[in-house]
């Protein structure tokens, strides 16, 4: 199979803005609209110039590439037939757990983000938004950020609020079962607390975890609770190993699928 390879040519010494840009050392692009690819490879050039980046046309082509040469960031088109982006994310997660993956599509479909985060991208971008905007949430990688567009990170912190208010009403109609009910309740409770990830947060764990779904930085995290920004990123760190996450992303989605942010 020939692979489509598309290497960045030589370019006139980088702005200090494009320095600070640059996030990745090799990029691969997976999609098959050329268009779309093309976009994305000039934006991702601008980023971090004389970096290498590699375009794939699909999930056999990506595969071919993600072992022929070294990448540490994948950006994956998820309306790729068959249900490609999720095997490309999937697989980039699994064989190369190094690599950060981050989901795209044209526009926001709930399904395609939410199928994208479980299967391992750090983050979603919609390609309708423009060059600089683009641009601005990939640089968030290198501050050890997830590249999430905005109308995205406001749906799932709408949802882990939604959450939060079902079962607030939950526990007050449980409030007003008789004694047999409540027992049920708290059995099937018991019963869902045996899911949870291994090794439970820390109190501080859970509270730092909360203000990382609410959208705080690590420096805000740290002025509120009086600590060292160092041990915020402690804290997170041990999050993410505990929830078996890379990300703030994957964190507050694992975080809701296990009742934690309530």
């Amino acid at each position: 199979m020939e692979m489509n390879i598309q290497y960045t040519a030589a370019r006139p010494v980088p702005s200090a803005a494009q320095l600070y840009g640059g996030v990745f050392h090799a990029a691969l692009i997976v999609a098959d609209d050329a268009i779309c690819a093309d976009r994305m490879r000039r934006i991702l050039c601008d980023l971090a110039p004389h970096r290498r980046v590699v375009v794939a046309s699909g999930r056999a082509e990506a595969f071919n590439l993600l072992a022929a040469l070294p990448y540490d960031l994948v950006l994956v088109d998820m309306r790729l037939p068959g249900n490609d982006g999720v095997a490309v994310l999937q697989h980039t997660r699994q064989a190369y757990p190094r690599i950060e993956s981050v989901g795209m599509s044209a526009a926001d479909d709930q399904q395609l983000v939410n199928a994208a985060i479980a299967a391992g991208a750090i983050g979603y971008l919609l390609t309708e938004a423009d060059d600089a905007e683009l641009a601005y949430l990939l640089r968030s990688i290198e501050r050890g950020g997830s590249p999430m567009d905005s109308r995205i990170a406001r749906r799932i912190l709408g949802s882990i609020a939604a959450s939060a208010k079902a079962r607030t009403i939950e526990a007050i109609r449980v409030q007003g079962q008789a004694p047999q009910q409540q027992q049920q309740q708290l059995h099937q409770q018991e019963a869902s607390d045996s899911r949870l990830p291994q090794g439970l947060l820390s109190p501080r764990e859970l509270k730092v975890l909360r203000l990382i779904a609410q959208g705080w930085s690590n420096r805000q995290i740290a002025e509120a609770v009086y600590l060292s920004v160092n041990t915020i990123e402690f804290h997170a760190k041990s999050i993410y190993r505990k929830l078996s996450v890379k990300s703030r992303t994957q964190a507050v989605h694992e975080a809701m699928q296990h009742g934690l942010l309530n």
